[in-house]
């Protein structure tokens, strides 16, 4: 990282993305279960609660507080641009819908990018107590137990998440493809937020993959999958580019969060 004086350490760093993600925790968990939410205008498929607007200001500050020369970037709140080589990205509730509902599957994500790379990330599931860090080379954790992917084995002995969001130009896709990995795992999950992504981390799903998401979706997850020994990639093999990010709010990423061993198994399908 550029700055050295704010991070001296590598525990520092991690210390401080587990406190700004319980902290967001403890917020959301104060909300009452079943929560009114309002519909985006630039995205019928996208809802916005008074938990996401209160979690994205606390974020936003703490971090400003701590890096006043970095940019962000939160979903719901927009761009702050700072003169630093760092980009903070920002979703304070990823499964609004789920979250609004009652459903306790929903996260909280912070990303670390620095000049349009990677370096750090991590997400909280506040209904299960969990908080998941990753730095670049130093791996990836849950509640401070270390997270290390083992060999895949048997596709056909797997589940895997698919989550769709309604378009009119992509859904028949997103129906064929899932019909098409459906027939070679033991079958289809679908929480629709980064839970289903932190099950692929600890193992537990083989894959997770989405084909509507935008940067704030993308940055954390990115990070942790692959410090737990995953690979994360578009739903076509490729790296995301979040270079020049805060230039990428409007643009959308497929995403495949997965286990190595079946990245080309399943990317064969979804570029078929």
């Amino acid at each position: 990282m550029t700055d050295t004086t704010n991070f001296p350490s590598r525990q520092a760093y991690l210390t401080f993305l587990e406190s700004l993600l319980r902290e967001a925790a403890e917020i959301a968990l104060s909300f009452p279960r079943g929560l009114s939410a309002r519909i985006k205008d630039a995205d019928p498929n996208q809802v916005v609660t008074n938990a996401d607007l209160a979690i994205g200001t606390r974020l936003k500050s703490r971090i400003h507080e701590r890096f006043p020369h970095d940019s962000e970037i939160d979903e719901e709140w927009g761009i702050v641009r700072g003169t630093s080589a760092i980009t903070w990205v920002i979703d304070p509730i990823d499964g609004t819908s789920n979250f609004a509902a009652g459903s306790p599957l929903f996260g909280v994500m912070v990303g670390v990018l620095e000049n349009g790379m990677p370096v750090a990330g991590g997400v909280s599931l506040p209904a299960f107590s969990e908080t998941y860090v990753a730095e670049v080379g130093h791996g990836a954790y849950v509640n401070g137990n270390k997270l290390e992917l083992k060999a895949g084995g048997d596709m056909t002995e797997q589940l895997v998440a698919y989550g769709i969001d309604f378009h009119p130009s992509e859904t028949a896709h997103d129906y064929r493809t899932m019909e098409n990995i459906a027939f070679r795992c033991r079958g289809i999950r679908m929480s629709n937020s980064i839970f289903d992504c932190m099950m692929v981390a600890k193992g537990v799903y083989a894959a997770s993959m989405h084909r509507r998401n935008r940067i704030w979706d993308c940055v954390a997850p990115h990070v942790i999958i692959q410090e737990a020994g995953g690979t994360f990639s578009t739903m076509e093999g490729d790296v995301p580019d979040y270079q020049n990010p805060l230039t990428k709010t409007k643009q959308v990423y497929s995403m495949l969060a997965c286990n190595s061993d079946f990245h080309r198994a399943v990317t064969d399908i979804t570029r078929a």
